[in-house]
């Protein structure tokens, strides 16, 4: 789990602390029973299978469910940007967001154009080299930033 940090206009003081989430049960406590004075915890669940959205709450973190989810009504556990589509379906969806927003902009239109999403489990190999989103601070804001202009702009 790698929390980021955000302000929610919470009273002076206060942080709010957002916890990606899926599957964590076994961590949350751990995680959340080190949490400082004056932080909240929000469990942003992605479709726990092994109650962690339960545990969250009983551990008093409020949780809300993935962007996917809820605004498009897609049931994805991943938002990550490998997709498979025919070229000319997926360029008439016209997506506009060439940074992080895009894979969530892609969902999103995929979803109200009424395409049958699945996803697969693809085997792979460990990266190779560091992530530039994963684990940095610059990455996850930009990332945030992105996805909230994606969320802004749909109906």
């Amino acid at each position: 789990m790698r929390p980021m940090v955000a302000d929610s206009g919470a009273p002076p003081g206060a942080v709010d602390v957002i916890l990606p989430c899926l599957d964590e049960a076994a961590a949350l406590p751990w995680v959340l029973s080190r949490l400082p004075a004056g932080y909240r915890a929000i469990v942003a669940d992605n479709g726990s299978t092994d109650g962690s959205a339960h545990l969250a709450r009983e551990l008093g973190a409020t949780v809300v469910e993935a962007a996917a989810r809820r605004r498009c009504a897609v049931r994805i556990r991943d938002l990550g940007p490998m997709r498979v589509a025919r070229r000319a379906d997926l360029l008439g969806l016209g997506v506009t967001d060439r940074c992080f927003g895009y894979p969530l902009e892609l969902v999103a239109r995929a979803a109200a154009a009424g395409w049958n999403i699945v996803e697969t489990d693809v085997r792979y190999l460990p990266r190779s080299g560091k992530s530039k989103v994963t684990g940095t601070a610059t990455g996850t804001v930009r990332a945030v930033r992105d996805m909230s202009a994606i969320l802004r702009r749909l109906p």
